[in-house]
């Protein structure tokens, strides 16, 4: 009889094995496509103009068909491939929470950091499309920066890496 079960629960397993291989597998996190998530919609492709403004000085960059040049403030070596790095993440990478009207209103609006901004940036696209974010403060632990959309009452505290790529950008050129 133990034999007979055995033999059953072999042949069971056996075929569980052969219908996951026929099928794939079992679905589940981390074999969904990914889909962006970050505040800027615009598809990258479309992107045709982006300014960049922070407290030392102001930039404007076109993207003609050889790649980007800066119409105004002065650049150096490398700057297309990180302003490129930049609106990716911009685009890519999503905020870690978003601060609802309700929850900003009864905190003091210093502490965000975005009356004057850090740093802003407008990005242009081809046609009327167009996006535009102000960076604030980092956080109490320094980790993200408070970040505002053109045209939004919310604040959204995105990863301190996107915040970092665009101060770097401001401060490359």
């Amino acid at each position: 009889m133990s034999r007979l079960i055995w033999s059953a629960v072999a042949l069971g397993a056996t075929g569980f094995l052969v219908a996951l291989a026929l099928t794939g597998g079992r679905g589940g996190p981390g074999l969904a496509p990914f889909t962006p998530t970050g505040l800027m919609t615009m598809p990258l492709q479309e992107v045709r103009e982006v300014d960049v403004e922070t407290r030392e000085g102001r930039w404007h960059f076109v993207r003609v068909k050889d790649g980007w040049h800066a119409t105004v403030g002065t650049t150096t070596a490398g700057f297309a491939a990180r302003l490129d790095a930049a609106l990716t993440l911009l685009r890519n990478s999503g905020p870690e929470r978003v601060l609802g009207a309700d929850e900003i209103a009864s905190v003091d609006p210093a502490q965000f950091g975005l009356d004057p901004p850090r740093l802003r940036v407008v990005v242009n696209g081809s046609g009327t499309s167009s996006f535009a974010i102000s960076f604030g403060a980092t956080n109490v632990l320094g980790l993200s920066h408070y970040a505002r959309r053109e045209g939004s009452r919310e604040i959204a505290l995105l990863p301190g890496f996107l915040a970092g790529e665009w101060e770097q950008v401001g401060k490359m050129p």
